[in-house]
């Protein structure tokens, strides 16, 4: 039997559409009961019942395509219509803050301390967006304490542990740190779904292959990471997992921020900078050389 790419779709793809169709059907189930309580969840799913399901058939298709090797986007020339002729929908503007993947930390950081200094000059007193990076993971209560007083309208959180891809996880904040724990405590159950999707997809693998072998290690490598953020987003209180935050504030704000100890940068962008058109990458504590490019497994 060939071990190629066309012989494993044959064996494995089918067996996990089946996982995904169940799961599907049991988050939907899920859906509905969340939409009756009030936590951020239930009050997305009122308006959304579908989303639960969506979330499961997103996640597991880009899981199987690129443990598979599927597809990706068209390359120059490529991604024409039925009629023929290119796709020329524009996407949205948008101002990128924080530091590309793989860019040189140390790089980021000069060129976030010149922007702040533009923004004091081009400002005129005017408030703005910026993505306030911490040196170290703090719980809700400090990054409350820190921020005390401030516009902020996005936290960062992620369950760091050693060897074990968790994810970042944005929590809206609605200028005031009141919903943070109820948002890590919602990434908290989204996570714990995540972590029983991917236990059933580590138990229908029975492994022929080296191939096989290494995806189920995968899964059950975040199988393991969804658990353990799960556990530790659940208990927000306890969990020291805040590490930015997006604030809206002026430069004699921003420049108070970025001479406190516990602040490793300040990034602004120019006042006239909506936050619907803001996309934001949070610099991690442990960060310190290169940053990563992102991955499907936090790699």
């Amino acid at each position: 039997m060939s071990n190629g790419p066309r012989s494993w779709d044959d064996r494995w793809l089918p067996r996990l559409a089946a996982v995904v169709q169940s799961a599907v059907a049991r988050s939907r189930g899920r859906a509905g009961r969340l939409a009756g309580r009030g936590t951020l969840v239930g009050d997305g799913l009122r308006g959304e019942p579908a989303l639960a399901g969506s979330i499961v058939v997103v996640a597991a298709a880009a899981i199987v395509l690129a443990a598979a090797g599927g597809p990706g986007g068209p390359s120059d020339g490529e991604g024409a219509g039925s009629s023929g002729f290119p796709a020329t929908v524009p996407g949205p503007v948008t101002t990128v803050v924080g530091p590309a993947p793989g860019s040189s930390v140390a790089s980021y950081l000069t060129h976030a301390s010149f922007d702040l200094r533009r923004f004091g000059e081009t400002s005129r007193g005017r408030q703005g967006y910026a993505v306030v990076d911490l040196k170290r993971y703090v719980p809700p209560a400090e990054a409350e304490s820190l921020f005390a007083g401030i516009d902020v309208v996005r936290a960062y959180v992620r369950a760091p542990a050693p060897g074990l891809p968790t994810q970042v996880h944005a929590v809206p904040l609605q200028n005031t740190f009141a919903p943070l724990e109820a948002g890590m405590q919602a990434s908290g159950r989204l996570a714990a779904a995540t972590a029983h999707t991917f236990a059933v997809l580590v138990s229908q693998i029975h492994p022929h292959t080296q191939q096989d072998r290494a995806l189920r290690q995968r899964y059950a490598l975040q199988h393991r990471a969804s658990a353990y953020e799960a556990g530790r987003l659940q208990q927000p209180a306890r969990c020291a997992c805040v590490f930015a935050v997006v604030l809206h504030a002026d430069d004699a704000m921003m420049l108070k921020l970025a001479r406190n100890e516990a602040v490793r940068a300040v990034d602004p962008v120019a006042a006239e900078v909506t936050l619907n058109a803001l996309t934001v990458f949070p610099l991690e504590p442990e960060v310190t050389d290169v940053v990563p490019r992102g991955g499907l497994f936090g790699g």
